[in-house]
């Protein structure tokens, strides 16, 4: 190839975690042409700075992505022009259905849709559409029971999916003094602690049923925002523990406050497909407690303490075991998160796997 393969990404929008996905896709071709579109989310001139190549703001309303989606899907080819890319990344279903789109009427190298959930493929009309889809797409999952889900729904597809584990980039953490004071949790207390949107998935009702069956000076911090937050402090004051929940409310970069746990918690349901909070805890040297779901738990490996998903008997006794454990314990805890995050999902391991995909060996090589 004379010239240099043409990447494009669509994300739906650039909230977290997507902006720092949108990075880490963008840098992982630096050898390319490199397009990034966002159909959604306001123009941020900073955003568009920090990846590399170029970025296009749609800033569409809600409506436009609904239905067929021939608004996006004409937008971005004007954007594109005569030049179509060699291969278009698309993130979540409505950006993959717009590629699939571009993908019956352009000459593409190919199509990968990047699954950041469970269920990509459960809506019916999604699933019968798979077995129309062109033989230059495919799929990547962010896990392996994500890809596992997909290939016993749709065999068909065998063949097609990948895994590419997120990564994260380095973080710079406050110290715990630091963190607690901005949190508002109070010095001198063992802190368990938890970050994420309060939705159902992410099973706060379960931490704080078995939180409340500790009788010691633990305080328990909950960082994030969301539709139950309200509820969840009704819960807290009726099981009698308000004045040992933290609720810190949503924070930019929340993963700098890491070290204001003395116990990192992932409470998730089986819901959860992976769970990049899980990277900011082992980057941040902090010993995790995490459901045993198929998703976390094939990011923890065994650095981490686990509970069974869903069992308030069994997170209730490794709450207890956690507070437990001597300093050398949890440090072993933390050192073994550390050379799992470098093994396992370090940028530069990211992008290999990126790079060695099938369909981008064939259609972007790498050149440096």
């Amino acid at each position: 190839m004379d010239r240099k393969p043409r990447i494009l990404q669509i994300f739906h929008d650039h909230k977290d975690p997507f902006r720092t996905v949108a990075r880490q896709y963008a840098h992982s071709f630096v050898d390319c042409d490199v397009k990034t579109i966002f159909l959604r989310g306001p123009q941020s001139a900073d955003l568009a700075k920090s990846i590399y190549g170029e970025v296009e703001f749609l800033t569409l309303d809600a409506r436009s992505l609904r239905g067929l989606k021939l608004e996006p899907a004409r937008l971005i080819r004007q954007i594109i022009g005569e030049n179509p890319p060699d291969i278009i990344i698309a993130h979540r279903y409505k950006p993959f259905f717009v590629a699939l789109l571009l993908n019956r009427r352009l000459d593409i190298g190919c199509v990968i849709g990047v699954m950041h959930e469970f269920g990509f493929l459960k809506r019916m009309g999604r699933a019968l559409l798979s077995r129309f889809w062109k033989d230059n797409v495919h799929l990547v999952g962010v896990s392996r029971p994500v890809c596992d889900e997909v290939i016993r729904q749709q065999p068909h597809l065998d063949g097609r999916v990948h895994v590419v584990h997120h990564s994260i980039e380095a973080p710079v953490l406050h110290d715990s003094v630091s963190a607690r004071h901005e949190l508002g949790i109070p010095l001198g207390n063992y802190c368990y602690g938890v970050i994420g949107r309060l939705v159902e998935k992410k099973n706060h009702e379960l931490l704080l049923s078995a939180f409340a069956r500790l009788d010691g000076d633990e305080v328990l911090a909950l960082v994030g925002d969301g539709e139950l937050k309200e509820h969840l402090k009704k819960q807290a004051k009726k099981l009698g523990i308000a004045d040992r929940v933290v609720f810190c409310g949503a924070r930019d970069q929340a993963r700098k406050y890491m070290k204001a746990f003395d116990t990192f918690v992932l409470p998730s349901t089986e819901q959860e497909a992976f769970g990049v909070v899980l990277l900011e805890a082992m980057s941040a040297s902090t010993p995790i407690l995490s459901t045993d779901a198929p998703g976390p738990a094939s990011v923890v490996g065994d650095a981490a303490r686990t509970f069974k998903c869903g069992d308030v008997d069994d997170l209730t006794l490794q709450l207890k075991a956690m507070r437990e454990l001597s300093n050398e314990q949890a440090a072993q805890i933390a050192k073994q998160g550390l050379a799992r995050l470098g093994q396992e999902f370090s940028i530069s391991i990211m992008v290999q796997r990126i790079r060695e995909l099938p369909p981008v060996l064939k259609h972007a090589p790498v050149s440096i």
